[in-house]
């Protein structure tokens, strides 16, 4: 019973870092957009928009 009382929290706990993770992503892609491209993309546009490792490096990641 412990043992999967483990399992479970080992699966929710990685349910919420990917989760973490994704909401992150989008938001660094909208940060991008706005502050070094100078225009504005909703949420549900930079889902479907990816970055590169140098874009990514651009945006200042000590505000999250």
């Amino acid at each position: 019973m412990l043992l999967r009382a483990l399992e479970e929290d080992n699966i929710a706990y990685y349910k919420l870092v990917v989760d973490m993770h994704y909401k992150t992503r989008i938001q660094v892609i909208v940060t991008y957009c706005s502050h070094i491209e100078g225009r504005k993309v909703k949420k549900e546009f930079a889902r479907n928009m990816r970055l590169i490792r140098e874009q990514f490096l651009q945006v200042n990641i000590e505000h999250y």
